[in-house]
């Protein structure tokens, strides 16, 4: 007797299976940090590069309220005007640094001349951007916080500051040629016209007619300048650093400088500065961990907890955690002022220096008060921060460090999942996504991908550059802040 097969159906109501994608903060040890940025670099983000757009958009959003222009013309407008941008770029072989967004995309897509417009109006990989509103999704929210546009029901409107004439002028050639479809004709004579931004220099500089006015301006307004001010004086003191960054965090994060220095001591902005730049530290530590452990699973997977567990233990040496704690730099010098030990472990890729740069952090908290200690903690204390690693330290402080390493396996698995569940959605028709790049199925543990291990970003390389297409600053070692900044940013010289 043949028996009868059996066919399951159903539910009706949902389809079968759970999509797995990959999140973007899987332990979510980077929000102190990225609210502290938020708060002292108001109207820069880590995708608004060139000071031209935060011109653009602020003309457009003037002309748009002139002409009564609603959500989907806005939109039409501001596609087709990046376009002719970039067209304007490459015609005039700009590949400096400050070159267009959508060049490369041109170069890809190849319009024929006097149709380049058609890569606006289409979508998908006939398109010069794969977004709805093209790059103003990258400068939308830094122009909001600028003051240089609203929105209202979709469309773009002027802000609380009013564009001058000077930059509606500037654009207003580009408008005409966008609205018509006749392409972009003669774009190398169009390259020619000069670009005025000195109302943007001094709306960055919160400035009118070179002086600055506290009573003028806003708080953001104020904090964007103050940190243009730190930043410039971090220039004039360690000019001959490699990064904008690292000259930054040598004046800012360690030393006597935020104590003694007449710009830098003068601005409670120093202080919080310093916490946020200290706690990045942490940050980049834990992500370089989390991003090895889903690594080893992506390379030998499915693999246990045990295999993971004892996979970072065997990379720890042995010995106490005291004992790894007694061979690490001084946290400070003689006067208080913080120690740049962070930068001694900051090239190792071991997971050893990495849970070392952990135990520093922690106890970094302890040393420092004030609003640095405020930036450094972050507004409420969470998995994974400063004083939950004091804590394990405490636990574990004499004990083997292998056994801390195999403890904080389980710490970020757990977190893990902790966040992807919290982020997990549920849609429509019954399916489930969920952000992670690591699964657990069957007591074992799978990855599709890799996780990357870079840290996140401070914003001020993006200030820089803005910075340096202002007039305010530039790369010479010898003069990195221009007579123009040292007049706007009241700095010495």
């Amino acid at each position: 007797m043949i028996a009868p097969s059996i066919a399951v159906e159903g539910p009706a109501w949902g389809e079968p299976g759970l999509t797995a994608r990959a999140g973007r903060y899987p332990l979510a040890v980077e929000a102190p940090v990225m609210a502290g940025v938020d708060i002292l670099v108001p109207g820069v983000s880590t995708l608004s590069h060139y000071a031209r757009y935060y011109a653009l958009y602020w003309a457009l959003a003037a002309h748009a309220e002139a002409t009564g222009l609603d959500e989907q013309r806005c939109r039409w407008l501001i596609r087709r005007t990046e376009v002719a941008l970039a067209v304007i770029s490459r015609a005039a072989g700009t590949d400096g640094p400050d070159p267009a967004h959508g060049v490369d995309a041109l170069v890809r897509l190849a319009p024929e001349p006097g149709r380049e417009f058609s890569v606006a109006d289409r979508e998908g990989q006939r398109s010069y951007s794969p977004r709805a509103w093209g790059f103003w999704s990258q400068y939308g929210g830094s122009s909001i916080k600028l003051g240089t546009v609203t929105v209202d029901r979709g469309a773009l409107r002027s802000g609380r500051h009013p564009c001058p004439p000077s930059i509606v002028d500037m654009f207003a050639p580009l408008f005409e040629i966008a609205e018509r479809d006749a392409g972009v004709q003669e774009p190398a004579a169009l390259a020619g016209r000069p670009e005025d931004l000195s109302a943007l220099t001094a709306l960055m500089t919160a400035t009118v007619a070179g002086r600055h006015d506290p009573d003028d301006w806003t708080g953001d307004d104020q904090t964007r300048r103050a940190t243009l001010r730190i930043l410039a004086r971090a220039c004039q003191l360690h000019p001959a650093m490699p990064t904008w960054v690292a000259a930054f965090r040598k004046a800012v994060a360690y030393g006597a400088a935020a104590r003694e220095d007449s710009v830098l001591a003068g601005d409670d902005r120093t202080q919080a500065w310093r916490g946020v730049l200290l706690r990045h530290h942490s940050v980049g530590a834990w992500r370089h961990l989390w991003a090895a452990l889903v690594g080893e699973v992506h390379r030998n997977g499915p693999v246990t907890r045990e295999h993971l567990r004892d996979w970072f233990a065997d990379q720890l040496p042995a010995g106490t955690v005291a004992g790894l704690e007694a061979g690490l730099p001084d946290l400070v010098d003689g006067r208080g002022d913080p120690l740049p030990a962070e930068l001694a472990l900051r090239e190792d890729e071991t997971l050893t220096a990495k849970v070392a740069l952990l135990l520093l952090g922690a106890r970094r908290a302890d040393l420092l008060t004030g609003t640095a200690r405020r930036y450094f903690l972050g507004r409420r204390r969470a998995y994974l921060d400063p004083s939950w690693v004091a804590q394990r330290r405490t636990e574990y402080v004499d004990w083997p460090l292998r056994d801390l390493g195999r403890q904080l396996v389980d710490d970020m698995l757990a977190q893990s999942r902790r966040v992807a569940l919290r982020k997990a959605k549920v849609h429509r028709g019954g399916t489930m996504s969920m952000p992670s790049r690591l699964h657990e199925r069957g007591g074992a543990y799978v990855a599709a991908t890799r996780e990357s291990r870079d840290n996140i970003g401070l914003r001020i390389n993006q200030l820089a550059g803005l910075a340096v297409q202002l007039g305010l600053l530039t790369p010479e070692v010898h003069q990195p802040v221009t007579p123009l900044g040292l007049a706007l940013l009241d700095v010495a010289r």
